[in-house]
């Protein structure tokens, strides 16, 4: 019995053996593959994908795959239209050939509008899928870095205060800007605060307090960042620059090291020493000592080797002779000791104006004033130096008078508002030798100028020339690029069969007047009204109606009487 169960054991092994034997080897699917040449790049870029390894086309049946651009991740278990809703179809019906590969070459779109949900492309990571013809499911995937637009500085060094010129392109159209420095919002100071139909702008920006060397600039579009370096450079400012032994002098400087401390060099030789700030500014004064006349530097260098130069001229009294004394005279008014600067002396409406000053009241409230008129005031500390901005308010172009005063010591200096007109709009509506109906409507381009807001004027009149006695309708301060006649303008215009003419122009901020537009022609459709006689035919009519129905009436009465 023992050897009859060993038997059918072995019996068993063998068969399953054979088993094993018998059944052909099943062959490994290959793993599809996708790859994309370059794997970044921008909107416009044209891009090279590579698929290997899909079904495979044969001589009696030919097989085909869809490519799409997408911003949603997904994987070989997700579908097109189900995880997959932004995206953008590439491609439909590429052939595999017998090996099951493909070589398709596509452009980087600007949109994903194909699926449920559209949106626009930005930077970030976006992916190529790709399916098989008839099928949603994801037969591979990889993976596209776009880099969405890119800006560029001028300067890209200098000292406090310097102003940028930020010009950036291929970035998403008509959107805000928003420019950071060191990661801390920096206002605009002048350019387009956002980008036009290209996606490009043009902004300057005014470098503010910082350290020596290398920033960070970063602008904003629509959630892209991009970034650019900007260095920055020591710079110091020296009050008074002249005088002789004794003279006290005001030595203040920015874009040193952080927290450092500086030595003041006069003719090499070391006069003051001070730290600077957390922004790498600093103010140190000393006497000037007994020199010869002549012009010396003044150099300030920081244990960084931050430095920057500046002249001192050292004058010497010349000794008079001797002479009988003369007759007393009332003694000239001191030299005002202060000094101040502008960071522009000229610029537009809105301008950001940063006014640096020495020499004033210790602790001394600071008030500037623009045509006589408040516009900020500072406080100056313990050595009389103040810094303090400003934006220039509306006025008209040419040259206004900036008081800086302390209530002792003032200083008056001369900022001249740009004279650009803005350019003439373009006329939309009407449109030239048209018949309107009220309610009408005018309608132009929208312009920019230097100095904004802009607004518009706008005119009507029944002469091309635009002659005082052909005036119907003049519109001043118009803030949109638009106009519709009120009710009562509108009588004005129906009143009279006439052709009519009509121009606009711009005015920026600064009283500054653009040019007219071309003359435009236009008539008016009067509200219909039946004439008199119409009036009274209908009512003649009407007249012999009801008698008609009276008559009726009656004979039908008589006749069942």
């Amino acid at each position: 019995m023992r050897y009859t169960k060993i038997l059918r054991i072995f019996s068993l092994v063998i068969i399953l053996s054979l088993l094993v034997m018998a059944i052909p080897a099943t062959p490994v699917q290959a793993v599809r593959t996708l790859t994309i040449d370059p794997d970044e790049g921008k909107i416009g870029d044209r891009i090279t994908v590579t698929g290997e390894d899909f079904n495979k086309s044969t001589e009696d049946n030919d097989r085909y795959a869809n490519v799409y651009f997408s911003s949603d991740e997904a994987d070989t278990s997700d579908d097109i239209d189900d995880e997959v809703t932004h995206y953008k179809t590439l491609r439909t019906g590429i052939w595999l050939d017998e090996d099951g590969n493909f070589e398709y070459t596509f452009t980087v779109p600007s949109i994903l509008d194909d699926g449920d949900d559209e949106e626009d492309v930005t930077s970030g990571t976006y992916y190529v899928y790709v399916c098989h013809y008839g099928y949603k499911r994801l037969a591979a995937t990889a993976e596209f870095a776009l880099i969405a637009g890119r800006i560029t500085i001028d300067p890209d060094e200098g000292p406090v205060a310097t102003e940028v010129e930020i010009t950036g392109d291929d970035l998403s159209s008509n959107d805000d800007i928003t420019i950071e420095y060191d990661g801390g919002d920096i206002d605009i100071d002048d350019g387009d605060d956002e980008t036009d139909s290209d996606g490009e702008f043009t902004s300057y920006i005014l470098i503010p307090e910082s350290t020596a060397g290398e920033h960070t600039i970063t602008v904003n579009v629509d959630g892209n960042e991009v970034e650019v370096e900007f260095t920055v450079e020591s710079e110091i400012i020296v009050s008074p620059t002249s005088g002789g032994a004794n003279t006290t002098v005001t030595v203040s400087g920015t874009g040193f090291g952080r927290r450092k401390e500086v030595v003041v060099y006069l003719d090499s030789t070391g006069v003051a020493a001070v730290d600077t700030d957390s922004k790498g500014s600093f103010d140190a004064t000393f006497n000037v000592p007994d020199l010869e006349e002549d012009i010396y530097d003044i150099e300030a260098e920081d244990e960084g080797e931050n430095l920057d130069r500046a002249k001192f001229t050292i004058t010497v009294p010349t000794t008079p002779t001797p002479t009988p004394p003369p007759t007393p005279t009332p003694a000239p008014p001191p030299t005002s000791p202060v000094a101040v600067n502008l960071s522009s002396t000229s610029g537009k409406i809105g301008a950001d104006i940063m006014v640096t000053g020495a020499g004033f009241e210790a602790d001394g409230t600071i008030t500037i004033e623009y045509d006589d008129e408040e516009v900020t005031t500072a406080t100056a500390d313990a050595n009389g130096l103040f810094i303090v901005m400003f934006e220039v308010p509306a006025s008209k172009s040419g040259d206004h008078t900036i008081t800086i005063t302390d209530g002792t010591n003032t200083e008056k200096l001369t900022f001249n508002v740009e004279s650009e007109p803005p350019p003439a709009p373009t006329p939309l509506l009407p449109e030239m030798g048209v018949q309107v109906k009220p309610p009408i409507s005018f309608d132009w381009k929208a312009v920019t100028a230097d100095s904004p807001p802009v607004t518009y004027t706008l005119q009507i009149a029944t002469d091309s020339d635009f002659s005082v006695d052909s005036m119907v309708l003049e519109k001043d301060g118009l803030t949109k690029s638009e106009y519709t006649v009120t009710e009562a303008e509108t009588v004005e215009l129906v009143s009279q069969e006439a052709l009519y003419y009509w121009r606009v122009r711009a005015v920026d901020a600064a009283a500054n007047e653009g040019a007219w537009t071309g003359a435009g022609q236009f008539y008016v459709s009067a509200p219909f009204a039946f004439p008199n006689w119409a009036i009274y035919t209908l009512l003649g009519l009407g007249g012999l109606v009801l008698f008609a129905i009276g008559y009726w009436m009656g004979r039908r009465t008589a006749y069942y009487y």
